[in-house]
């Protein structure tokens, strides 16, 4: 397989970009079943597992137009998804090392992606 080109590594973030909604929906169903908020806790797990199954399917897709390793590194991004997320959504704060460790994090992505055969 080579390189994957630009449509490639759109698809392959925007399925990453799912994942992470994924969690979001995930935290709000957590939050509302803390507040014993019944129906909205449903209806957010019902989403997250909706975003779950549209993650699947495109993955599938994704792995096959790209080699494995290469596609699995890129899930790093997620990192720094979530971690946007919880800050605007959920007014989480990104510590030092938080920011640290998200910039490994993508610098490990972009050795990968820059590297790859």
């Amino acid at each position: 397989m080579t390189k994957p080109n630009l449509k490639s590594m759109t698809l392959l973030h925007g399925t990453l970009l799912v994942y992470s909604v994924a969690s979001v929906f995930a935290k709000v169903a957590g939050l509302q079943m803390g507040a014993g908020s019944w129906l909205p806790t449903l209806i957010f797990l019902g989403l997250e597992v909706f975003a779950l199954m549209v993650y699947s399917v495109l993955w599938q897709v994704v792995l096959k137009r790209m080699p494995l390793s290469f596609a699995y590194t890129n899930k790093g991004i997620c990192t720094l998804w979530t971690a946007l997320f919880g800050v605007i959504l959920f007014g989480e704060t990104i510590t030092l090392g938080k920011a640290i460790g998200i910039l490994v994090v993508l610098i490990g992505v972009l050795l990968v992606v820059t590297d790859h055969e």
